[in-house]
Parts: structure tokens; C-alpha cells; sequence
């Protein structure tokens, strides 16, 4: 059905579509796939095998990777809920096994996890930066030659010539992995897109303007793996809450306003349901 609902208008979905594909039965859990369970797995062993290298960072800033996914995800699921359509879907093709918002789905979902790993596994580290504590983690962060912030209490004026070439280096090797890791996201996203399985409904979200995918679409994911990856394990957590505070604050908001599932009032109108029918919000209120 929903591969039917995709081939009837390539690279784009109308609002009638997404609500067709969003409109699930009273089972909460209809559709889900077997693929799952091994997706899960593989997930899990990822982590663990990181866990007991005690390599936390890794899983830190994965986690960080992730996160930000879910805020982006979240706000397209807003757009979608107060246009009638999302900036992003992936329910056209179908094929999930388990949608999650309009433009989330359960391999999103770990795919970014893991995608968070491996762009940490590919930041250039000293040996034994982890420390042997949990605690111990960057612990020489600010004379570690490898790490983003080497010599970052220092100005400029204070640096000999080979800490200064030494502290270049370590920022270059962080850019070029968010910048490179960027880019190749955008082109995956672009072929993704011509073959129908992501949808793009925006005009300004479209292959025309791939520095918008680049600036909002991936370079924040970056950024944030970047960052909390190369912070001594206090700062870690305390960035990494930081980050889970506002995506849960959004979510709790979202939600509360029904603005993460289909379009209640069925014609692509969030507002509508505010303000429609005997059982309106803004009606009942006023009747009080």
C-alpha cells in the first residue's frame, strides 16, 4: 500500500498521502518487522564491545549524534503537524518496520546511532586518553596533542610555534571529519531521495540548496559527537544532559499538543483541531 502511495508521485508526498501512511490500527505495534530484532542486536553489540574496551567517549558522543537526530526529527514532525506537511517523510515508500514520526523510522533511528560511532572512532586519539577510571576520561584533555581543546587555556600569544602547528592539527582532523562526514551524508541523503524512499516536501530542502541539508541537516550531529567526545567525562555527562534535557523539553511540549502523530482534524491542519468541532479546545474554553 504504501509503495503504491509513493510510485503515484515520485520524490514527494501530498498531505492526504502522510496522513494515509501515519493512520495506523488501535495496534500500537502493527507492522513491526522481524528485522528488528537483529538491527537491535547488532546495536547492542556495538555498544557493549565499546563498553568494555571502556572506550565511553565513543558511546558518549554517538549518543550525542543521536540526540540531536531526535530534536531534528521532532520539529519536523511540528512542521508537519501546523503546514499539513513535513520537510522531510519517509512513510511514502513504506517498507519500516516501525515508523516512528513522519519522517523517523526505527532503522533512522539506529542507523545515526551507529553512524555517531563510527564518526568518533574516526577522530585521531592518544593512546590511553580514556584514562583507567570512568572518571579519568580526557583527564589531560588541555596536553593531549590529539584532542580539540589541547592548549585551550592558553592564548595564542602564549603558544611556542610547534604547540600552536600541534593545536591546528588537532582542530583540522575534528573539521575534516564534520565537514567530510557532512557532506557524504547529504549525497547518501540526495540518492535516498531520488529513489523515492525519503521525501522532500519543502522547496528551499531540496537538492538545490544542499548547503541547508549540510548547515541543519547533519552538521550540528557533528558537531555534537565532535564536542562531547573530546570533553573530560564530567563535562561529557553535563553536555550530554544538557543536550537530552532539550530534546525531552521538546518532545514533552510536542506531544502535549498532539503535534507528533497524524493530523487529527484529517485535512493537513494542526490548528483545526484546536478550534473545530463541538470538542475543540478553543471552543470548550470559550463556553466556560
Amino acid at each position: 500500500m504504501l509503495l503504491t502511495l509513493a510510485l503515484s508521485r515520485p520524490h514527494t508526498t501530498t498531505p492526504e498521502m502522510l496522513e494515509q501512511a501515519m493512520q495506523c490500527p488501535n495496534d500500537p505495534v502493527f507492522g513491526l518487522k522481524w528485522y528488528i530484532v537483529p538491527l537491535f542486536v547488532i546495536w547492542l553489540f556495538l555498544i557493549v564491545n565499546e563498553i568494555r574496551q571502556k572506550r565511553f567517549s565513543v558511546v558518549f558522543g554517538a549518543a550525542a549524534f543521536w540526540l540531536w537526530d531526535v530534536f531534528n526529527e521532532t520539529w519536523n514532525a511540528m512542521v508537519y503537524a501546523t503546514t499539513g506537511q513535513p520537510v522531510w517523510g519517509t512513510t511514502a515508500a513504506g517498507g519500516s518496520a516501525l515508523q516512528i514520526l513522519v519522517g523517523y523510522n526505527i532503522e533512522i533511528s539506529f542507523m545515526f546511532f551507529i553512524l555517531g560511532m563510527l564518526t568518533c572512532k574516526l577522530l585521531k586519539t592518544t593512546e590511553g586518553y580514556e584514562g583507567q577510571g570512568f572518571f579519568d576520561a580526557n583527564k589531560n584533555w588541555l596536553d593531549d596533542p590529539n584532542n580539540m581543546y589541547y592548549k585551550a587555556n592558553k592564548k595564542k600569544s602564549e603558544l611556542t610555534p610547534e604547540e600552536y602547528k600541534t593545536k591546528v592539527k588537532a582542530i583540522l582532523n575534528r573539521i575534516s571529519v564534520i565537514v567530510f562526514g557532512s557532506i557524504a551524508a547529504v549525497i547518501i541523503e540526495i540518492l535516498l531521495n531520488k529513489c523515492n524512499v525519503l521525501t522532500w516536501e519543502k522547496p528551499w530542502w531540496q537538492p538545490n540548496f544542499p548547503f541547508i541539508l549540510f548547515l541543519i541537516g547533519y552538521v550540528p550531529f557533528y558537531v555534537a559527537a565532535v564536542v562531547i567526545h573530546d570533553l573530560p567525562r564530567k563535562w561529557q555527562l553535563i553536555g550530554l544532559g544538557a543536550i537530552l534535557f532539550v530534546v525531552v523539553l521538546l518532545l514533552i511540549i510536542s506531544g502535549s499538543l498532539g503535534m507528533l502523530g497524524h493530523q487529527t482534524d484529517g485535512h493537513g491542519n494542526w490548528i483545526g483541531k484546536f478550534c473545530d468541532g463541538d470538542n475543540g479546545i478553543i471552543r470548550a474554553i470559550l463556553r466556560v
